[in-house]
């Protein structure tokens, strides 16, 4: 009973958390704002925090009512924009250096689609590239028509690197090692526990990934920048320095601060008016498409079985494969979507769960609807096995992608217990029972059993990657082993079939649907609002002891009771909101 009180405490509490927050979201948001934009506006995008690929709703990170957007949404507003004749321009604050590169390329693409409609681009950044491991700032600011950088900031955009640490030797002193394997010789993940540096595998194939990024960014920026590839590449060799220099090489436009770079903008659109991305989305007015649906299914971070977190305060940085496969079947089932665009930005996680997501877009696409996937800035391991049966494979050209094998470690740390006078003993009844315990290392026999399972998974990935991108033999080993590429060098070796973005993802889910390209396309996402509050309710009925999704309410009379003071209907097998806005009850 006790239980019950607790929960059921927490559980209100957190309701009230909920309703306050939610009033102050849909004020800040503009819900209850009917003041019409002027007609004739400057939209100000903050870019010092590049959005992330999904926003959190948990209640402990404060993401449930924050109006931080996504950069599906970030993008869908500026097409929106492009589009809308009171946007006369864009000023962009700069100051994100280690941003996806993926995304990056989305805005990228976003901003070249705002500029070809005749509208102005100008970004400001206090510094550029300071932390001189990475070039996302820069890389997003050369896609702006002008560049302001402070006098007081310098410019240090140097290149790209990857540092990883190398843990056995510590690991060895303090008497702890590290037990299992992986398939194969590029499956670099598990090398940081067993091995004192990069491979040679694992050195080559990163330094080819490497490569290809930085190769990109010359590319991209020595155009965007009207400059000779090789006198950027000079220049970037030669950082850090100064702010007048930067503008002597051609690297940025003016020096002056924020607010210098601000009247830039009031010249340019003869109006003082700049807008937030967030006014502007709270803006009834601004065009929206309105046609055939094409729905958006999302899989973000690791990739493992099972539902949503248990608890409300737990994060949604988890891609769950029930929860992702329910998403599909509903797209599948709702009668005016056309098609379903997968958004995938995961380094992997589990085979079943993978597998899972997997069969789960083969079923879609049997049922007549198209699927295309859409890569972020990740789509590797499991991430990419969830993709491979969609109709089309669309990555950014810096994606990170394939990573094709598998592994399996856990941590052994007996020598540490018995140097510390710990004395562990077993009781089990089965010969492999405990086999992955942290105290007692693994048999002879127990080592192979783990050998097999990592071969039999392997082998079924590599089978399933084969049939699906029609690869065999040398050419299927070539691209697999554990191997990682970036999204343009997995295009020439046949794991994905377009370059671009999420647009690209669009045109071709338009086009495999057969709808006319004279009619609008509206993204919708799966699951919708409804259901991700639906899903955070449930957790909170959870901590009181209630189960929603089971074939009985299991909750005594007094939470059953209170909960309808809330305005909480709870019937067995049936717990649903109160409707929603304005207030929950």
């Amino acid at each position: 009973m006790w239980r019950f009180i607790v929960g059921l405490l927490a559980t209100v509490g957190a309701l009230v958390l909920i309703a306050i927050g939610g009033v102050i979201a849909l004020v800040s948001s503009g819900t209850f704002s009917s003041k019409p934009l002027p007609q004739s506006i400057v939209l100000s995008l903050d870019l010092r925090d590049v959005p992330p690929e999904t926003v959190s709703g948990d209640l402990w990170s404060g993401g449930l009512f924050s109006d931080k957007r996504d950069i599906v949404e970030t993008v869908q507003l500026l097409r929106q924009a492009a589009d809308d004749p009171r946007v006369v321009g864009l000023f962009v604050d700069i100051g994100d250096e280690r941003a996806g590169l993926a995304r990056v390329q989305e805005l990228r693409q976003a901003i070249a689609h705002l500029r070809s409609k005749g509208k102005f681009a100008i970004g400001f950044a206090e510094s550029l590239g300071s932390g001189g491991a990475h070039f996302a700032d820069y890389y997003l600011a050369a896609a702006l028509d002008q560049i302001w950088l402070q006098p007081s900031g310098g410019f240090a955009v140097a290149g790209i690197a990857i540092e990883t640490p190398f843990l056995k030797t510590g690991l060895d002193r303090l008497g702890i090692q590290i037990e299992g394997g992986k398939r194969f010789e590029y499956k670099s993940a598990p090398d940081s526990f067993r091995e004192t540096g990069y491979t040679g595998p694992a050195r080559e194939n990163l330094q080819k990934l490497l490569d290809s990024l930085f190769g990109q960014f010359i590319a991209d920026v020595a155009r965007d920048r009207r400059l000779e590839p090789e006198k950027l590449r000079r220049a970037i060799d030669s950082v850090p320095f100064e702010a007048d220099q930067a503008q002597r090489e051609g690297l940025v436009d003016k020096l002056g601060y924020r607010d210098d770079a601000l009247n830039e903008a009031w010249r340019r659109a003869k109006t003082r008016e700049l807008v937030t991305l967030s006014d502007y989305a709270a803006d009834d007015a601004r065009p929206r498409p309105r046609g055939e649906v094409v729905a958006l299914v999302q899989v973000s971070g690791p990739i493992v079985s099972g539902g949503g977190p248990s608890g409300p305060l737990d994060s949604d940085s988890m891609a769950q494969a029930d929860d992702v496969t329910d998403a599909l079947d509903k797209a599948v089932k709702a009668k005016g979507v056309r098609a379903i665009v997968l958004r995938v930005d995961s380094p992997g996680g589990t085979y079943p769960a993978a597998d899972a997501i997997a069969n789960g877009v083969a079923r879609a696409r049997n049922a007549g609807k198209p699927v295309i996937v859409s890569m972020s800035d990740v789509a590797a391991s499991g991430g990419y096995l969830a993709a491979i049966k969609a109709d089309a494979i669309v990555a950014q050209p810096t994606t990170i992608t394939a990573s094709i094998g598998v592994f399996g470690i856990w941590p052994v740390a007996s020598e540490l217990l018995t140097s510390l006078g710990v004395r562990v003993e077993r009781l089990a009844v089965g010969t492999n029972a405990g086999m992955y315990s942290p105290f007692q290392p693994p048999t002879a026999a127990q080592r192979a059993a783990v050998a097999r399972e990592l071969d039999h998974i392997y082998a079924a990935f590599t089978r399933q990657v084969g049939e699906a991108r029609k690869l065999e033999g040398a050419r299927l080993d070539s691209v697999a082993r554990g191997r990682v590429f970036s999204g343009v060098d997995a295009k020439s070796v046949g794991l994905v079939d377009e370059l671009g973005g999420l647009q690209r993802a669009l045109d071709i889910a338009r086009a495999k649907a057969g709808i006319d390209e004279s009619i609008q396309v509206e993204l919708r996402r799966f699951p919708g609002e409804e259901d991700r509050w639906q899903r955070i309710f449930d957790r909170l009925l959870h901590l009181s002891g209630i189960d929603a999704k089971g074939p009985a309410l299991h909750a005594p009379r007094e939470v059953r009771e209170t909960l309808a003071r809330f305005g909480v209907v709870a019937r067995p097998g049936n717990v649903r909101l109160p409707p929603l806005p304005p207030l929950w009850w």
